[in-house]
């Protein structure tokens, strides 16, 4: 809830500057030139994209049988063959999508809109906070194969959790209304919660962030 206030009021402050868009204008000329891109993502389709503007002749190098990269959209009969495993494949019903890379670009992420423009990429809205969206998972228990919405499950999670705390507080009582069922369910929510070790103790997490950033970039 912090983050979610948070984010939109630096940028309406001023302090969460957009990522800078500069329009390339590249100047020479490639033609009777040959570049081989390896890796067909975003940033070796554009390479590609603004070096054939300038007459080079570009072959991308693709591991993949799709371009895109991390950029993918699964929808209804998309496959997919992962090492030692079973060839996967999307059973969606027509129009419905799943991004299994990023899910949205931010607005202020410029050069990526610049591109999405100029090369007339349909966008549709997100919205990062939706309590009138539903929750649904197939299974066996209770709330399996149902549609529940996000603000019913955040007020009734938020509701049982101070019931059962004030129930705590309230002349010890809590002990005497949960079963050992119970109660296990709902230290490992607290754990799962609160980023808890196994010892129950909070000693911070990757949560926080990192101290040095992993990937590429670090």
């Amino acid at each position: 809830m912090l983050a979610g206030g948070a984010y939109p009021a630096m940028m309406a402050l001023g302090l969460l500057k957009s990522a800078p868009a500069h329009a390339f204008n590249l100047e020479g000329t490639g033609k009777g030139k040959h570049v081989i891109i390896l890796g067909g993502g975003l940033a070796g389709m554009t390479s590609a994209y603004e070096l054939t503007k300038l007459g080079y002749q570009c072959t991308i190098l693709e591991a993949r049988q799709r371009a895109g990269g991390r950029c993918w959209s699964i929808r209804n009969g998309s496959t997919n063959l992962e090492i030692d495993k079973p060839m996967a494949t999307a059973k969606f019903d027509e129009g419905q999508y799943f991004n299994a890379g990023p899910s949205r670009i931010p607005h202020h992420h410029e050069l990526t809109l610049h591109y999405c423009k100029e090369l007339g990429v349909p966008l549709q809205v997100y919205n990062n906070v939706n309590e009138g969206a539903y929750y649904f998972a197939e299974g066996k228990g209770p709330l399996s194969n149902k549609k529940i919405k996000v603000r019913e499950v955040h007020n009734d999670i938020r509701g049982y959790m101070t019931e059962m705390l004030a129930k705590s507080i309230d002349h010890g009582s809590l002990d005497g209304s949960l079963t050992k069922e119970d109660g296990q369910r709902i230290i490992e929510y607290l754990q799962a919660e609160g980023g808890l070790d196994v010892d129950k103790f909070y000693k911070a997490s990757a949560r926080r962030g990192y101290t040095r950033i992993a990937g590429g970039g670090g």
